[in-house]
């Protein structure tokens, strides 16, 4: 039979990197024994200096080192072997920007030999780490630092959609799409991109390490190796497969899905491990003496899934003694893993015991008779007359033979510890073994290590990965219930919890056996139920309604995932857990910055409680830590919420019951988080970033037709949110998604009681003209702010701030057509210049921006030395007060527009030098709108320099910009696209 080929790993460093970096994972691949011939590592290089010295030589953006990655790829992997791609850092862009262009080009079918991704440390949400000593270096010009910025170019965010929608969703290969597995692993102590970052959106998890640390292993135990050895033998089984033979020592016999006896050739598989069992039921909340009990082992659960999940059972059992707690949040499968572990200890010939903590005492007085304790002594014990506990474990330290406890469920740790004291005291049922006898094991949902006591070892159970996940529904549901991708996809929107993975799979399973439908949903398939699932939750939250949505099997899970959880936060006396929890689901699925929406005011004047205080919202944030509902990262104060958490709390009878209440929270929380933070200025646009998912779900949750809310002062502070999110969006240069968000909320307004010349609407519709006018749509624009002006004169008369602020928009928006109507705005700007001074002063803010709209409207007549004076005087201001820094976009524009005044007046060298410093001051990125000016103004210098050649190639770059931001059809891609060509003719 023929040998496999070899499977290629190409490893990709990071921004100011080489490929030395690689050395520790070259060394571990190369003396793998199970690796060895398998695997082929090389490293591809690319220039990242820090800083360019040579000013005939550029740096090359991701976009330049993607397609050079394509180039090495076909020549050094062109044998048609497996790839797998491993990046750090930076790296993993690259290789995002790789597939994305790759597909871009209809080229999908060139990626089928690559058969996974792993990236370590990847910045998917850029790095704010030393942001500002970074920008103030001569990093500001280093093409591939200013995407790793948090406010990236929108070639980064489609890049990532496209490797989300195309790769990682893809369902075949094709010129357009091709599936390929990407694995993302974040550092537990990374502070440069931190964990969350790293791994969202993709599937992986969070490792050990630094920054840095996570790509030198140490050795074979280090996580990071684990995990990229972990991908590698599954690469590498599938290539052996595929060519009809095994490499050496990696026989890997699937066993069939009837068997129960051990699969050919495996190290290790008991003979339970195949048994399909009927699914276990909840805990047992009867009194313990009014129910049946035993201690003998439960019936199996089919085949225990996850490498890591196994290794915690080697580890186990394999111990000679000691005490093991399996920590995990409901549904996580700890009860799985201590079945796995009893079953050895009991094919190994150990005494086993399974105690239901729920049962204690009637199951250890089994324990007792097992032991050969005379009835009398544990008669005597068991009325009050000695020590339960001491009894026991002393037979137990005396026994002779190997032995087995299994705590199952012990949710409530107190149970196991002594009346009236800790079970850190070692002196309640729970306490380490003498010798090496005996062994205890906990499953629990507490992971606090100082719970169990120092002589504890506390284990984080893991969830499952997209492969495990789908390994877990094809084996219950049947391989004709979709493939391989499609249950990828499916556990992947299921968080890879393994019982919310079971339940979808037996659900599916028994509609395909009896062909029976429920409901319109038509589930019969992975896809289906993925379809249905979506559909479910991307309702606003508390508005479903009978849709058949219980055919899911959901409330086989609600209560074990989340219920009893909250129930145990509330015998702690915290019953804010679970209304904070539910509220939060209501946000969007992204990361919550908890820190700053529950350091408001909001949180104390909500019905959902009586009292709130602030040391208690601390204490409940970590009890739903402890408890695994959340994951938090103290270091950012963010927190997110399991994709199943968050999908069932969103349909809780409580929500639906009172939405309004939940929702009034969240939009007084958002307000609050924001307060202090005008979206205009940079400094702002961090919370901002956090923010603007949430507040873009709750605003559309809330106004629209039959909405949650009632009360018309939280309604109208939800437009407001709207309206400042809107302006966030404009200024990040969002165009489409602010679109999205405010045009289907004016258009319903009558239906949630306002009128479309409310004076709430009016500020929407402000924002709707300014959404025409940044699109290039000046014609809507004009009339848009024409019926503002009307109506808020109307309110409020010509004075007002806020018809001052359409005033100025509108004759922008006339500006802006035609030269021709410059007279006309230049009028209507020296009227509300003239009002701002006497409303807000001179030297006001608005004041400096309209001052800067008339200097453009005197630009365009042609009076560019009268432009310029206006223009400096501005900036001197702006210097002089320092309330306006560098990189705020207006600064740039006035910047911008003092440029173009200089070289209508054959200024060239000060426009040239001014441009320059401008763009070295700007904190967004190239494509950004008010660089795309600066970048205009630029080349148009480089034409009257003489630089017909350099200027032709940055109308160039600057036009595909344009296109893809504003589209081709923008004013400003139109002019630009006039200049190339006059340019191109003219050679």
């Amino acid at each position: 039979m023929a040998m496999p080929q070899r499977t290629h790993v190409v490893l990709v460093h990071g921004l100011g990197s080489s490929a030395q970096m690689w050395q520790p994972f070259r060394d571990l691949l190369t003396a793998d024994p199970e690796l060895a011939g398998l695997v082929g590592v090389h490293a591809f290089a690319y220039r990242s200096p820090r800083v360019r010295l040579r000013p005939d030589r550029r740096i090359g953006d991701l976009d330049d080192i993607a397609d050079r990655l394509g180039t090495w790829l076909r020549t050094n992997c062109a044998d048609g072997a497996p790839v797998v791609l491993v990046s750090h850092s930076q790296g993993g862009l690259v290789i995002q920007r790789f597939l994305a262009r790759t597909l871009q080009r209809a080229h999908g079918r060139h990626l089928v030999h690559i058969k996974h991704v792993v990236m370590f440390a990847c910045p998917h949400n850029g790095s704010g780490f030393l942001l500002w000593l970074r920008t103030a270096l001569l990093l500001w010009r280093h093409p591939q630092e200013r995407e790793l910025r948090p406010l990236r170019s929108r070639a980064l965010l489609e890049a990532q959609q496209a490797v989300l929608e195309r790769v990682v969703g893809a369902r075949r290969a094709s010129d357009t799409e091709c599936p390929v597995p990407l694995s993302a692993f974040g550092g537990e102590s990374d502070n440069v991109v931190p964990s969350y970052t790293a791994v969202n959106p993709y599937r992986g998890g969070v490792i050990e390490g630094d920054h840095f640390s996570i790509v030198r292993p140490a050795d074979r135990r280090s996580e990071s190796y684990r995990e990229l050895r972990r991908v590698l033998l599954d690469v590498t089984a599938d290539a052996s497969a595929s060519s009809g033979s095994e490499p050496d020592g990696a026989s890997r016999s699937a066993p069939s899905a009837l068997s129960g006896a051990l699969p050919q050739g495996g190290a290790y598989a008991p003979p339970f491990q195949h048994v399909v069992p009927a699914p276990r039921q909840p805990p047992d909340q009867a009194r313990e003496e009014d129910a049946p009990f035993s201690v003998d082992l439960p019936h199996a659960d089919g085949v225990l899934h996850g490498e890591r999940r196994r290794n915690i059972v080697s580890t186990i059992a394999s111990a000679e003694s000691g005490v093991h707690v399996l920590a995990g949040p409901g549904g996580s499968g700890k009860s799985r893993l201590a079945l796995e572990i009893a079953a050895r200890a009991d094919a190994g010939n150990r005494r086993v015991w399974w105690i239901r903590v729920n049962q204690l005492s009637a199951c250890m007085r089994q324990v007792a008779r097992d032991l050969g304790i005379p009835d009398s002594q544990a008669d005597e014990a068991w009325k009050g007359n000695g020590s339960q506990t001491d009894l026991v474990w002393r037979a137990l330290n005396r026994a002779a033979e190997p032995w087995l406890i299994v705590f199952d469920n012990a949710d409530d740790p107190a149970r196991l510890g002594p009346r009236g004291g800790q079970v850190e005291d070692a002196t309640g049922w729970l306490r380490p073994p003498r010798g090496t006898a005996g062994t205890v094991v906990v499953t629990s949902r507490i992971r606090d290590e100082d719970v169990w006591g120092s002589w504890s070892h506390v284990h984080r159970v893991p969830l499952l990965d997209a492969s495990d996940g789908a390994a877990l529904l094809l084996d219950r549901a049947g391989t004709d219930a979709g493939t391989e991708q499609e249950a990828r996809l499916l556990s992947v929107d299921l968080g890879g919890l393994p019982l919310a993975l079971r339940t979808a799979a037996t659900y599916v399973r028994s509609v395909r056996a009896s062909g029976v439908t429920l409901g319109a949903a038509d589930i019969k398939d992975f896809a289906s139920y993925r379809t249905a699932w979506a559909r479910r939750f991307a309702a606003p939250a508390g508005t479903r309604t009978g849709d058949g949505g219980e055919s899911l099997g959901l409330e086989k899970i609600v209560d074990k995932v989340y219920g009893i959880s909250l129930g145990l936060l509330e015998r702690r006396e915290l019953p804010q857990a679970a209304p904070l929890l539910k509220a939060f689901a209501c946000l969007n699925i992204a990361p919550i910055p908890y820190g700053r929406l529950l350091d408001g005011a909001a949180v104390t004047g909500s019905p959902l409680w009586a009292d709130f205080p602030l040391h208690r919202r601390r204490e409940v944030i970590m009890g739903l830590h402890d408890l695994e509902l959340v994951e938090v990262d103290q270091r950012r104060n963010m927190l997110s919420l399991h994709p199943v958490v968050h999908g069932i709390l969103r349909d809780d009878p409580d929500v639906r019951r009172r939405p309004g209440d939940y929702y009034a929270l969240n939009v007084r929380m958002l307000l609050d988080a924001v307060r202090s933070h005008n979206p205009d200025y940079p400094d702002a646009w961090p919370v901002w970033a956090t923010v603007t998912t949430h507040a873009m779900e709750v605003a559309r949750a809330v106004l629209r037709p039959d909405g949650p809310v009632t009360d018309r002062h939280v309604l109208g502070r939800a437009v407001e949110l709207a309206r400042l999110t809107c302006r966030y969006l404009l200024i990040a240069g969002h165009l489409g998604p602010a679109r999205n968000l405010l045009f289907p909320i004016i258009g319903d307004c009558g239906a949630y009681g306002f009128g479309h010349d409310s004076p709430e609407i009016l500020g929407l519709r402000h924002e709707k003209g300014r959404i025409h006018l940044e699109g290039g749509e000046l014609q809507a624009a004009e009339a848009e702010l024409r019926l503002v002006v009307e109506h808020r004169t109307g309110l409020f008369a010509d004075r007002h701030p806020d018809t001052l602020a359409s005033r100025h928009k509108l004759a922008r928006a006339i500006l802006e057509q035609s030269e021709k109507r410059a007279p006309e705005a230049e009028d209507i700007l020296r009227s509300v210049v003239a009002d701002e001074k006497w409303v807000r002063g001179e030297e006001h803010a608005d004041t400096m921006v309209v001052r800067h709209t008339l200097a453009r409207a005197i630009l365009s007549q042609g009076r560019a030395a009268d432009a310029e004076g206006h223009l400096r005087r501005i900036l001197a201001v702006r210097l002089r007060l320092r309330r306006w820094p560098a990189a705020t976009p207006e600064t740039l524009h006035v910047r911008e527009t003092l440029a173009r005044s200089l070289l209508e007046q054959e200024k060239v060298s000060e426009a040239v030098a001014l441009i320059e410093e401008a763009r070295q001051d700007a904190a967004q990125p190239d494509d950004s709108h008010p660089v795309m000016r600066l970048r205009y103004c630029g080349a148009y210098a480089h034409l009257l320099q003489g630089q017909v050649e350099l200027a032709t190639g940055a109308l160039g770059a600057l036009l595909d910009d344009q296109s893809r931001v504003l589209g081709a059809s923008h004013p400003e891609a139109r002019l630009t696209q006039d200049l190339l060509e006059r340019v191109r003719n003219s050679l």
